[in-house]
């Protein structure tokens, strides 16, 4: 499928979902894009079913995610900065459900948001700004109400 130029921008986090085959093995092979493994190894270390590696490392080496030298060894590739970020971005969400194994969170409520994410503002305040992507003014922020004023502390019975 070709992809629109005009919208494409390479440091966009790839389509990779958190607990699936491929961020498995995209997190193995990017701890260290200085070493290469057979699809053995990875089934093996990563616990995967037998045809499934072989078709994944395939797949992410087609999308030009993953290396492969003539001899068939796997690797990460030493240019792709956003693949060694989103690996470590998984390390660090296994770290965290380590830490709060009960935190009702999983892979699937993770969202993806690449670098071309905008800011929304909630609806009932969208309107009063013209300028969406402007910072708010001082004018624009909350002020404080006092709903006390003018009584005094023994008004409200305090001493």
């Amino acid at each position: 499928m070709p992809i629109d130029l005009r919208e494409h921008d390479p440091d966009d986090a790839p389509a990779i979902r958190p607990g699936t085959n491929k961020a498995a093995i995209i997190k193995l092979l990017y701890r260290d894009t200085n070493l290469a493994y057979t699809p053995a190894e990875i089934r093996d270390l990563l616990d995967l079913p037998r045809g499934t590696t072989s078709t994944t490392l395939s797949r992410l080496r087609d999308d030009g995610l993953v290396g492969r030298t003539s001899d068939g060894l796997y690797h990460g590739l030493e240019h792709r900065d956003d693949l060694r970020r989103f690996a470590r971005s998984l390390v660090q969400l296994d770290d965290m459900g380590t830490r709060y194994p009960d935190s009702g969170l999983g892979p699937g409520d993770v969202e993806q948001t690449g670098s071309g994410a905008k800011t929304e503002l909630p609806r009932d305040r969208g309107d009063q700004h013209a300028d969406r992507g402007a910072e708010p003014t001082p004018e624009d922020w909350a002020t404080s109400i006092d709903t006390n004023a003018g009584e005094t502390d023994s008004d409200r019975g305090e001493r």
